[in-house]
């Protein structure tokens, strides 16, 4: 708005002020309406029109809005909805700067209005008309206090009144009261709005605090959305040596929260000269050559199915792809990202894949400030970079999928572990127990075996006391409801036939999604019959229908004369949000790696191999895994 157009906005709602305020209700005898009457639902009209300046409000049409709010008190005196129109009326007083007559309007409804249940509305406008009229702030603070007590039976309208006693603490120089107020309103939880009016009240209150008053405020309160700007406070006012890496780490920790843009801000100060960018290419560093190199050249098809998909199926700007070998070797991962990032300078890099080369290259990785997304799962690497995301499948949320399924959907209560001494099998296993836990499931037997042994006959003896009753069995008062086996393929298919042997049966096994080979259905036979397990792709059984589904499914075949694989369906579906990320960046007219990975934190992809996927704050994955069953010698879905 210019200034010509704001002054006269401003000196059309003058005029108008005077005539609302003439049309103020008044009733020359007050008949006091019963209160239950008086509360009773509006009339229709009185709800349309109440619709209609509301309209005009949010259109910023608040000349018309007020006109309209006025009609709707001046017509219908005797419904509560009167006094919600004249304190409608004050919000927007206050909202176009003039106090006076959002004061005297508030006075109105509460004048006109005794009985009016929800008054304390009009009370608190009250206040903030007192307090921009530049009234004493401790009178202000004592009654804002004093109206605590009666904003509890609506959490919006302590909202509002905390806002207001964080105003008027900062404004009085009671600097620890005011961040006494914002611990108590993120504490309770705010609607997204409110949350996003008290980071505007932390950023100008927190950003000026002192060190003894920031470091008052750290051991004090412990709301998780405050306690980044004072983290972020702290810092600024640090010695300077240390700086970049303090900011890197603070960013990594809180990538969504609103702090990060001024942290990202203040990182291009401090991060040097950095290698430009050339939006053209995504660079890609796997294994293709050496033990490993099968996995990397899935992988690589994947990403090539995407860059043309990402043409020819979503129309979006052409990218080039250029590769470089790590050898699964950390060392050559590293050259090969110096390679892609100074002499290809590519905007963003896809890999690797083993966590020793994600954990090598991250000194490099900050230093330059490239978004990577390592085909690795988040939980093994130990990372304090923000420019780090990881794009494998997350065994935390494959699990919880696959008993949040076995608790809701089968009402399995009572639960059993026989897992491998190896370190796979002892990770899937503190995860499982965790989140049965989390679900208020009971691991009622936990029990081992030594990896490549073919007799289970002694760790079965040990399941066997807790069996389903009715099997023959002497059992315990908790039976298991199921069993979880996080092994392979080969070896599920030899435990499977010697638990009906020793008296194991009417348990349902579990696994992961290491049991979606097909050789595990030939080998297993009947003993399987009823097994869950999640996936982390089963293109024959998920998703049946999705276009960009069978498209990957069918162009990938057609392309290379295989199936794909969950690698392929990885690499394919980070690169299509890489490409999204940077299309956004690119409409901001700017190639700015810092851009484009806040631009990776946001952006989603709504269908297509592993179903809707996006990163989370933290930098994993998240995605759906489909639960699996095997039913009548076949592979179903029935998550579904």
């Amino acid at each position: 708005m210019t200034a010509t157009h704001a002054s006269r906005f401003l000196a059309c709602m003058f005029v108008l002020s005077t005539f609302v305020l003439s049309c103020a209700p008044r009733q020359q005898v007050r008949v006091q309406i019963p209160e239950a009457v008086f509360h009773q639902p509006p009339p229709a009209e009185a709800q349309a029109l109440w619709k209609e300046a509301v309209a005009l409000r949010n259109a910023g049409r608040l000349d018309a809005a007020l006109a309209a709010f006025q009609r709707i008190a001046t017509f219908f005196p005797s419904n509560a909805i009167a006094p919600a129109a004249l304190t409608a009326q004050g919000d927007i007083w206050l909202q176009a700067q003039n106090p006076k007559a959002a004061r005297q309007t508030y006075e109105a409804a509460l004048k006109e209005f005794p009985q009016w249940r929800e008054a304390v509305t009009a009370r608190i406008g009250l206040l903030e008309a007192r307090w921009s009229e530049g009234e004493n702030r401790k009178r202000l603070i004592e009654e804002a206090q004093a109206l605590w007590e009666a904003t509890a039976p609506q959490p919006a309208w302590r909202q509002r009144l905390i806002r207001l006693l964080v105003g008027l603490n900062r404004d009085a120089g009671h600097v620890d009261a005011a961040v006494f107020w914002l611990d108590k309103g993120y504490a309770a939880q705010p609607a997204i709005e409110d949350q996003r009016l008290l980071d505007q009240e932390a950023s100008s209150l927190i950003l000026t605090l002192d060190g003894p008053t920031v470091e008052r405020a750290l051991h004090t309160y412990g709301a998780e959305r405050l306690v980044p700007f004072l983290l972020y406070r702290r810092m600024q006012l640090a010695p300077p040596e240390g700086r970049r890496d303090a900011l890197l780490k603070l960013m990594a920790q809180y990538p969504q929260h609103p702090i990060a843009r001024s942290i990202e801000e203040e990182l291009r100060g401090v991060m040097g000269p950095l290698p430009q960018a050339d939006p053209d290419k995504l660079g890609c560093m796997v294994p293709l050559s050496g033990p490993h190199s099968a996995h990397g050249r899935r992988l690589v098809k994947g990403v090539a199915l995407a860059l043309r998909h990402w043409e020819k199926l979503f129309r979006g700007t052409p990218a080039r792809l250029v590769l470089a070998d790590t050898q699964a070797n950390p060392n050559v991962a590293v050259s090969a990202l110096s390679h892609l990032v100074q002499e290809e300078r590519v905007l963003a890099v896809l890999g690797p894949l083993s966590p020793k080369s994600v954990e090598a290259i991250l000194a490099a990785v900050n230093e330059r400030g490239i978004p990577v997304i390592s085909f690795t799962e988040k939980r093994r690497v130990t990372s304090q970079t923000p420019f780090l995301l990881h794009a494998f499948l997350d065994h935390q949320d494959m699990i919880a999928a696959l008993l949040t399924y076995c608790r809701n959907a089968l009402g399995f209560q009572n639960f059993g572990v026989l897992y491998p001494e190896e370190p796979y099998g002892r990770a899937l296993r503190e995860i499982f127990l965790r989140t049965v836990q989390e679900l208020d499931g009971k691991v009622v037997v936990d029990t081992p075996y030594t990896p490549g042994m073919t007799d289970f006959k002694g760790p079965i003896h040990t399941l066997a006391h807790h069996v389903p009753k009715g099997s023959g069995a002497e059992v315990s008062d908790t039976p298991l409801d199921a069993l979880f086996i996080p092994d392979a393929a080969e070896t599920i298919a030899l435990i499977a036939p010697q638990l009906p042997y020793y008296n194991v049966v009417g348990v349902t096994l579990l696994g992961t999604n290491l049991w979606e080979e097909k050789s595990l259905l030939s080998a297993g036979g009947v003993y399987l019959e009823g097994a869950l397990f999640p996936s982390a792709f089963q293109h024959e059984t998920s998703r049946m229908g999705d276009s960009f589904q069978d498209a990957f499914t069918r162009d990938y075949r057609e392309t290379y004369g295989e199936e794909p694989d969950f690698l392929a369906a990885q690499g394919y579906t980070a690169t299509l949000l890489a490409l999204q990320a940077r299309e956004q960046t690119l409409k901001e007219g700017q190639v700015d790696r810092l851009r484009f990975r806040q631009w990776l934190l946001r952006v989603e992809l709504p269908t297509g191999p592993l179903g809707p996927v996006r990163f989370a704050p933290d930098g994993h994955m998240e995605r759906q895994y489909p639960i699996l069953q095997i039913k009548g010698g076949a592979v179903v879905r029935v998550d579904q």
